[in-house]
């Protein structure tokens, strides 16, 4: 049976994943219940869109913090005295998010949310970031594949994911302080409890306890199996349009087909350590 909001509409975009936000205006203060439902409708979509929400910084700010504890990055300009909005500049390209991917699964704890809005964006079009749900490409597996999945256990390296995309020296840094680390291949979702596929074409390099040749096959086969149109959503941004996604239900992928400068603001909601998904 459909979810009925109490205050705000919601149009899905596609059966699977993503929803529209509707009827609801962002620029205003809002009620606690209204985020709790905003939360709930992210559990049930999995990424929200808004379209028209010219708000204050501080406005963005109540609505990320209403998600969690929003991460602070050092390596992105902010607003004055504003850390936890990154705000991120792009001329389109290759750069290295135009993959499938979940963010952060090299740390312990992957972000459990991202908020991103469009501050300048050229009419001309290009530059649409893409989701899918990792939970239905799971499901999609045969059952004997899933029960292999249900037991392995997937390593995490940032050394895969930035080489070739920053200086050797910077890589190098990086992966000193963030080492690969192991998570569940398949994980549960911390609030459905729904099993979700935990690999990516970004920072997973294998599996442990498998020969090199046979967890490259799996590897190759699962980011291929992903990127089936029907577990996918397709987003063209506007000035002040604003997606919320969770960060473990997901992959997304940004595309680079534009050659001109646009910006971004963006917020990050501290994650938690995956879990694995135990079959019943």
């Amino acid at each position: 049976m459909k979810y009925i909001y109490e205050n705000f509409k919601v149009q899905a975009a596609t059966p699977t994943i993503g929803a529209y936000v509707q009827d609801l205006d962002l620029t205003q203060p809002h009620s606690p219940a209204l985020y709790e439902e905003l939360r709930r409708a992210l559990s049930d979509h999995k990424v929200l869109f808004f379209r028209n929400q010219n708000m204050s910084d501080d406005r963005f700010l109540e609505l990320g913090h209403s998600f969690g504890k929003l991460e602070v990055h050092e390596f992105f300009p902010c607003p004055e005295n504003k850390p936890e909005i990154q705000i991120i500049t792009t001329n389109g390209g290759r750069t290295g998010t135009d993959r499938w991917h979940t963010d952060v699964t090299f740390r312990p704890n992957p972000s459990a949310a991202s908020i991103l809005r469009a501050k300048d964006i050229p009419a001309d079009g290009g530059g649409d970031t893409m989701w899918l749900c990792t939970n239905a490409a799971y499901n999609a597996l045969s059952d004997p594949l899933k029960t292999m999945l249900n037991k392995l256990t997937a390593v995490h390296d940032m050394r895969l994911g930035m080489t070739g995309y920053l200086d050797p020296a910077v890589v190098e840094k990086n992966a000193r302080e963030n080492p690969p680390l192991e998570h569940p291949a398949v994980i549960a979702h911390p609030i459905t409890g729904k099993p979700h596929l935990f690999v990516n074409s970004i920072w997973t390099s294998g599996f442990r306890d498998l020969p090199l040749e046979e967890s490259k096959m799996l590897l190759d086969f699962l980011n291929d199996h992903i990127k089936r149109p029907e577990f996918q959503v397709r987003l063209r941004w506007d000035v002040d349009t604003i997606a919320i996604w969770d960060n473990i239900a997901t992959q997304h992928y940004a595309l680079g087909d534009y050659e001109y400068k646009r910006v971004m603001n963006r917020m990050i909601v501290d994650g938690v350590a995956p879990k694995a998904f135990l079959a019943a």
